[in-house]
């Protein structure tokens, strides 16, 4: 504490100290204060608090400045650490308000995504159908090709039958010789040549 500093504390003390008295004196109801009194307590408190000064002034500074360095630390730590908040608050706002988009968009990605899934779905089915669909094709044309080969199969082995009954039937005994002598020397004349 500076020298300054101390000597008003001690007036200031020593002042307040001699307006309690007066009226204690006042009250007393003794004739006249007695100032010759007075200004030996005055004295003596002037000495020990001058003594004190003294002797606590270097401890009672040094406490002083390491307290107003330990406030100042303080009010240095807290000063930062609301700075930190601040712009921590800030930051967490500014991620709720980008949150809300973030969702919004991805609800638009996600749909989109679905769309597209479902398009490329569609398009798939449409052309397994259309597989489907041609494969059932060239299996009915494959059965009814099959279907005509056999029906011309069997209608030519029923008309030959036929034939053969209607040969039989209508073909004598004497046309038979014939037809087999026609035959016999066509095979003849085919064999020579």
């Amino acid at each position: 504490m500076k020298p300054a500093k101390l000597l008003q504390v001690v007036l200031i003390t020593a002042l307040f100290s001699v307006v309690l008295s007066s009226s204690a004196l006042a009250a007393g109801g003794g004739g006249g204060p007695d100032f010759t009194a007075l200004l030996r307590h005055f004295l003596n408190l002037a000495i020990l608090l001058g003594f004190l000064g003294w002797v606590l002034r270097r401890p009672l500074g040094d406490f002083l400045q390491r307290r107003r360095y330990e406030v100042k630390e303080a009010l240095d730590e807290s000063w930062s650490a609301r700075t930190e908040a601040e712009a921590r608050y800030k930051e967490i706002e500014a991620r709720i308000e980008n949150f809300e988009a973030e969702i919004e968009t991805l609800m638009s990605d996600v749909k989109a995504d679905a769309s597209s899934e479902r398009k490329a779905i569609d398009e798939r089915a449409h052309q397994a159908a259309g597989q489907l669909e041609s494969a059932a094709k060239r299996s009915v044309e494959e059965e009814l090709r099959r279907a005509r080969r056999e029906l011309r199969e069997e209608a030519i082995a029923l008309a030959v039958t036929l034939a053969e009954g209607l040969l039989r039937n209508s073909v004598k005994e004497d046309d038979q010789k014939r037809l087999t002598a026609d035959y016999l020397g066509k095979v003849g004349e085919a064999s020579r040549q």
